[in-house]
């Protein structure tokens, strides 16, 4: 099977990179050429537009930056890549699934990614599924090759089928749904994580006030199963290209549809006390 990525940052990298060591062809696109430059390198294909990145593969996964301004996310960089596949997609005649990796909010797959896919490509000659990664950005490849679970919210069954095949050699638990509840699941996964990390960065300072080791409570915590080592030790905020803007996003998302994110709101003030000592 040829594939094909639209993005190839940590997440389109580790996405296609995984790919091709579960033996597919896998031609990437990135609009940083630099990006691109590094990839032929190392001795991968890639090309320079998304018309020939489409045309050429049968899968094409999105893996296009979706960051936030004020909590509210820019779907630009989304909606620019949309366009350009659905565009490709009217010179096909051949099947072809769209499968969205960026993290999107609760709805915008059904209310922007699908009209617009409907709209330029002139055609319903198309899967779609939107199918969120976990990945850390230190061990993305190994997180790929090695899930934990996979979420597929698919179009339809004939969508969600054909990713589904292209997973099954991670014999990994796969969860088939609905668009909204994959995003749903990808925003809650990173909201717990924040609220673990906010957590023991808490239980840090209560530790240090009293005298204990919070490396040893939080080493003892941790062996229990259902709670697990990660986030445990406290003394730093949690960081990184996702948990931050997400939870930011995922509050937003909340105060728009009336839902007032307490607990959220609380892992987010917790995280600024532990940027700004």
């Amino acid at each position: 099977m040829t594939l094909s990525v639209i993005g190839s940052g940590v997440v389109g990298g580790a996405t296609g990179k995984g790919f091709v060591k579960l033996g597919h062809d896998v031609v990437f696109y990135d609009m940083d050429r630099e990006k691109l430059s590094q990839l032929s390198s190392q001795g991968y294909e890639v090309c320079r537009n998304v018309f020939d990145a489409v045309a050429s593969s049968s899968f094409s996964f999105v893996c296009v930056q979706t960051p936030t301004d004020n909590g509210n996310v820019d779907l630009s960089f989304m909606r620019r890549a949309i366009v350009s596949i659905g565009m490709a997609l009217r010179k096909k005649r051949d099947y072809h699934v769209v499968v969205v990796r960026s993290t999107l909010l609760p709805g915008t797959t059904k209310r922007m990614v699908l009209p617009t896919l409907r709209r330029f490509a002139n055609s319903k000659c198309f899967g779609l599924c939107y199918n969120p990664e976990f990945l850390r950005q230190a061990s993305s490849l190994k997180d790929f090759l090695n899930p934990n679970r996979i979420v597929i919210g698919e179009l339809d069954e004939k969508s969600g089928n054909g990713l589904t095949k292209l997973y099954s050699p991670l014999n990994a638990p796969t969860i088939r749904t609905d668009f909204d509840t994959a995003e749903m699941i990808k925003h809650v996964s990173n909201a717990f994580l924040a609220t673990k990390i906010s957590f023991f960065n808490e239980i840090y300072h209560v530790c240090r006030k009293l005298g204990v080791d919070d490396k040893v409570v939080g080493e003892a915590v941790s062996l229990d199963p259902r709670i697990g080592g990660y986030g445990v030790v406290g003394g730093r905020p949690f960081a990184g290209g996702c948990l931050p803007k997400d939870v930011v996003a995922f509050a937003k998302f909340l105060e728009g549809i009336k839902v007032n994110p307490d607990i959220v709101k609380v892992v987010l003030e917790i995280n600024s006390k532990m940027n700004n000592q």
